[in-house]
């Protein structure tokens, strides 16, 4: 009887490990094919902040419905946030966009919403452009990084909180690995 017995928790322990190493191949196939590079198809790779700026202004100038007060010189320190139809990465970055919005707001930023069917140098969406008052880009990129973009708090909340504590950067993410939709 000793052996039957013995047998029984090996056969379980095996069942075990087999069931535990299926659930970790699962879960690796499918984290890692949600984790794509923001900028696959290589569409920033020789533009630099100055070039994406001036692409920017087209979005930056256009009229909006959604005012706030001007800056110094009548100038408008913008917030715009790039989305296209159906992408299911958009609502992992619901929760960085309203805390964004909200800073903004207070500080006197213009926020546009602007969706996108194509575009020859944005490469993915959701992403942001933060600019300041002469439409120079503070920051362009994902909100974040990572399986729902929640390995971070967000580039671009960090990136906005330096910028109206007085730390100013011109920075183009062309590296990141998230849930992005191609544009």
């Amino acid at each position: 009887m000793r052996t039957s017995n013995s047998s029984i928790p090996k056969f379980q322990l095996g069942i075990i490990f087999i069931w535990l190493s299926f659930t970790v191949v699962a879960f690796a196939y499918f984290s890692t094919e949600k984790l794509v590079r923001f900028d696959e198809d290589k569409k920033l790779v020789n533009v630099d902040y100055e070039a994406f700026s001036s692409y920017l202004s087209a979005y930056s100038e256009a009229k909006d419905t959604n005012e706030a007060l001007p800056t110094s010189n009548n100038k408008y320190h913008t917030v715009l946030h790039f989305s296209t139809p159906n992408c299911d990465c958009q609502k992992y970055s619901d929760k960085h966009i309203k805390d964004i919005n909200k800073l903004a707001v207070e500080h006197s930023f213009i926020v546009k919403n602007i969706v996108l069917h194509k575009d020859t140098l944005i490469p993915s969406t959701p992403s942001i452009a933060l600019l300041d008052d002469s439409g120079v880009v503070i920051y362009f990129g994902p909100y974040g990084q990572g399986i729902a973009c929640s390995q971070t708090s967000g580039y671009a909340q960090t990136m906005l909180n330096n910028y109206i504590k007085g730390y100013s950067a011109n920075i183009v993410i062309k590296e990141a690995k998230g849930c992005y939709c191609k544009v």
